[in-house]
């Protein structure tokens, strides 16, 4: 709990005025691997919470941030002017589509790899077009329903809908919202289709997945829109035509653990589920709760898969 409550404090856009007691040195470990070391320097070097903490803790997190900053405005720039010269339907996904929305600043998440939707009826012009940009390096995932582009310096991914690796849509691209900064045919995904996409990369990692997509969950429960009963219930019945409806649950329950705020929200959003289906994902929530448990035994990972990943 303690671990928790310091993990709480440095991931919040409002922390407290002190850093709750804990191991430093296993919460540095931990901020580190789930890629909320960018955010937690930023609140120490910025915040009064900082002043509780020792300097040896906040120069291990620095260098974090200020990597993460660089490298994120590299991808974006890069991005933004390949994403020129294309004009068919893009989807931008997870950070490339958070970092000025769900974060206030470009170095809080890192983008990572870069993610896009793209209709599978545009996935040849699209990479004809991308090419123009020097992204000439072409691989097609298993199934044809994912590809990989490459310039030599970085990889956009590029996958048909809500699912990597699968077909459907489910409505992304007629909820899409206008992102004109990053190119003329570029959008980001709704707030309820950017939450059910995490959750599909949750499923593919049985919840085994880093704690910075936990915040995302987060940060898309507290907007606004997601206040509605009516918006919610929604949401779910796309999460459960798309096989998504065991890991909407078990999404919903683990944002809960790490995130007592937006609790109500998540257990208003999350799918009723029978006895024995909901026993077997507790199963595996509890298992994905300790976020110091930096290594899985073998098969954990596949076997939350198995319970979770919907079929394709």
């Amino acid at each position: 709990m303690a671990l928790l409550d310091a993990l709480r404090a440095l991931t919040s856009f409002d922390p407290p005025a002190s850093l709750p007691p804990c191991d430093l040195a296993l919460l540095a470990d931990v901020l580190d691997a789930h890629g909320l070391a960018p955010l937690a320097s930023y609140l120490l070097e910025s915040r009064r919470v900082g002043a509780s903490a020792p300097r040896w803790l906040r120069e291990r997190l620095l260098p974090l941030y200020q990597g993460v900053a660089n490298d994120n405005v590299f991808r974006l720039v890069t991005l933004r002017n390949a994403l020129r010269s294309v004009d068919v339907p893009v989807v931008l996904l997870a950070g490339a589509a958070y970092f000025d929305w769900l974060y206030p600043h470009v170095a809080f998440r890192p983008v990572g790899e870069l993610r896009l939707a793209v209709p599978a009826r545009h996935g040849a012009l699209f990479a004809e077009q991308l090419a123009e940009s020097g992204f000439v390096d072409t691989r097609l995932g298993r199934g044809g329903h994912t590809a990989t582009l490459g310039d030599g310096r970085i990889e956009i991914v590029i996958q048909e809908g809500l699912v990597r690796g699968q077909p459907g849509e489910f409505g992304l691209f007629d909820r899409q919202q206008p992102f004109p900064a990053m190119g003329p045919s570029a959008a980001r995904p709704s707030a309820g289709d950017a939450l059910l996409f995490t959750v599909a990369e949750l499923a593919l990692s049985g919840l085994h997945s880093p704690l910075v997509l936990i915040v995302d969950l987060r940060e898309l429960l507290s907007l606004p829109e997601m206040g509605s009963a009516a918006h919610l219930g929604e949401i779910r019945g796309r999460a459960e035509r798309a096989g998504l409806g065991r890991t909407l649950h078990g999404a919903c329950s683990l944002t809960s653990h790490f995130f007592p705020g937006v609790a109500g929200r998540a257990s208003e959003l999350a799918p009723r589920l029978g006895r024995a289906e909901r026993a077997a994902v507790d199963a595996v929530v509890e298992s994905a709760k300790d976020p110091a448990r930096l290594r899985l035994p073998r098969g954990v990972e596949a076997g939350g898969r198995l319970i979770l990943a919907p079929s394709p």
